[in-house]
């Protein structure tokens, strides 16, 4: 077996053993009465992107009565977003780098009282998510069926048929609050405040022609089999200037690519734009006439503005799992293994119709 193998066995011993401890303490409880004060807590310590796409189930289990108080436990990574969403009222932070703080964490959870908890991985069952169940004491604990942690559950909700983006997955779980996943928005949302915007609109103005449709570029991919090589960035930018000439490109990164982001920009004669903050992309985002991405978590920005996208996949799973949701836009799948291996004809060919039709 390899080293791999091992860990992954190990794994799931560990799940095993949580969910049999989890079965033996678990508390007849009985759904709460959702119409009397009830305190959820929505489990996301994960990736900005899980957290925008989780923000439609925020609204949702709101939208079911007015003394519902929603609050989530996210990541030092998601937190931030976390704050800005209207729907949620406490962001608890979990830092699994600094594991000396679980027991604060879970004192402050447990003192909460929470009547439920919800545990939003929809695919792989998670050992972080069990302890974090755990560890409020919640008697309800609300989470999707089928991923070897039933036992773990007091409510496990039976995954919707044919539902194959993680949205509509994770509209299942609306079920638990009473809520029908058909008639229900699912549809990520995110807030612009006015001077956020106005400092994009400011941003824009500078780095492009005043009233040009503005295309933004995001050159940054958290994986490196989601990377497009700089050159392809240079000469699709390029190509699309000349076949384009009243468009204005600018492009961004994370922080971490900043040298990145300047190369590109400067080869391709476009505008780099730094993003130090989420607001600052968020904002770009939101104001753009075209956004032109790898698989990230500004695909999901791109869905909550409902900007035209086009969206670079590896492969056809991921994008289905993970692209555009309800949203204008192209998910180009490149049936590849790392989109180094994508030609940027077929890219060029799908982003010029995209932007002719905004």
């Amino acid at each position: 077996m390899t080293l791999k193998g091992v860990e992954r066995a190990a794994k799931g011993v560990g799940i095993r053993a949580a969910c049999a401890l989890m079965a033996r303490t678990a508390r007849p409880a009985g759904l709460p009465d959702w119409n009397e004060p009830t305190r959820v807590l929505v489990l996301r310590q994960d990736r900005i992107g899980d957290a925008i796409v989780s923000t439609g189930l925020f609204r949702a289990i709101r939208s079911v009565s007015p003394r519902i108080r929603v609050d989530v436990l996210a990541s030092p990574r998601n937190a931030a977003l976390l704050r800005r969403d209207d729907d949620v009222q406490v962001v608890h932070v979990f830092d699994k780098r600094r594991p000396r703080t679980f027991g604060s964490l879970a004192r402050r959870l447990r003192a909460t009282r929470y009547d439920a908890v919800v545990d939003c991985m929809m695919t792989a069952p998670s050992m972080t998510a069990l302890m974090l169940m755990m560890a409020t004491g919640a008697p309800n604990r609300i989470g999707l069926a089928g991923r070897g942690v039933d036992a773990a559950l007091t409510v496990a909700v039976p995954p919707l048929t044919g539902a194959e983006h993680i949205i509509d997955r994770m509209a299942a779980l609306g079920m638990a609050f009473g809520l029908d996943p058909s008639a229900t928005d699912w549809r990520p949302r995110l807030a612009v405040r006015p001077a956020e915007r106005a400092l994009a609109e400011d941003r824009w103005d500078t780095a492009t022609l005043r009233g040009a449709r503005r295309v933004l570029v995001n050159v940054s991919a958290g994986r490196p089999n989601r990377a497009w090589p700089e050159a392809r960035f240079v000469e699709t930018i390029l190509a699309i200037r000349r076949r384009h000439p009243d468009i204005g490109v600018a492009l961004v990164g994370s922080p971490a690519d900043g040298s990145r982001v300047q190369a590109i920009a400067r080869e391709a004669a476009a505008a780099a734009i730094p993003t130090p903050e989420l607001a600052d992309v968020i904002a770009l985002v939101a104001t753009a006439h075209v956004v032109f991405t790898p698989d990230t978590s500004i695909v999901h920005m791109a869905s909550a503005f409902r900007t035209p996208a086009l969206v670079m996949f590896p492969t056809r799973e991921g994008a289905e799992q993970w692209g555009l949701y309800r949203s204008p836009g192209i998910d180009l799948v490149g049936d590849v293994e790392s989109l180094e291996d994508l030609p940027t004809e077929r890219v060029l060919a799908e982003l010029d119709v995209l932007i002719a039709g905004s």
